[in-house]
């Protein structure tokens, strides 16, 4: 059982497992802004971990359905608003160590890109802490609801989604803008979306492509309220 008196055991308690190592928690829920031990790894960790078993449990729910529509089944359940759903569903942001000027006048964390990151995070430090069997199962009950209407979703790109949306409206195409953060060996693209001038989403990935598509789904979440 969750320790009450760790701020991460309510979190642990909505996970339904307590870690051995309470420092990769720690971890996975400190942003790159604070001089401590980090999230970057366990989100890379996080990230490939979260895709292998949403893809084995859209291969085995939807058995009758082609390679290209698992994909797009399977992007729109792991992008940033997949997991963002799941980071308030966890209720992940107060327990986020982000330094100065990462959270609003409210005490809420600026950037939601923090929040989903924090989400592959956790799932890293749990897959390391507790192995496969508890991680796919955490993972599994946390996308229960997004699993049971995935094959429901547009399944259209979001680049190509927002851009008929805002052609429609007559506002012009959506604008990206894309700048490169990561190491040589690591590459780490943030992308930035512009729709009539104004920034209405931003997206990261390992590849431009990845973070412009991230970048258009939350335009259309900031368009589509």
């Amino acid at each position: 059982m969750a320790s009450a008196s760790r701020p991460e055991s309510r979190l642990e308690s909505q996970l339904g497992y307590s870690f051995h190592d309470a420092g990769l928690l720690q971890q996975a829920l400190t942003h790159t802004s604070v001089e401590l031990p980090h999230m970057e790894r366990l989100e890379f960790l996080g990230d490939a971990v979260l895709d292998m078993i949403i893809s084995e449990a859209l291969y085995s729910r939807f058995p009758l359905e082609q390679e290209g529509k698992l994909t797009l089944m399977r992007a729109g359940l792991v992008c940033r608003a997949g997991l963002l759903q799941v980071a308030a569903d966890w209720d992940i942001d107060p327990l986020l160590n982000v330094g100065p000027g990462e959270r609003d006048i409210a005490g809420r964390i600026r950037s939601q890109s923090i929040c989903a990151n924090a989400v592959e995070a956790v799932i890293g430090a749990l897959f390391l802490d507790a192995g496969w069997d508890v991680v796919r199962a955490v993972i599994l009950r946390s996308w229960d609801a997004q699993l049971a209407g995935a094959d429901k979703a547009d399944g259209r790109d979001a680049k190509t989604r927002l851009q008929e949306f805002t052609q429609a409206k007559d506002w012009g195409l959506p604008e990206y803008v894309v700048s490169d953060h990561g190491a040589a060996q690591s590459p780490r693209f943030l992308a930035v979306c512009r729709v009539r001038g104004e920034v209405v989403g931003e997206g990261s990935g390992e590849r431009k492509k990845i973070a412009e598509s991230e970048a258009a789904k939350q335009a259309w979440t900031t368009l589509n309220p």
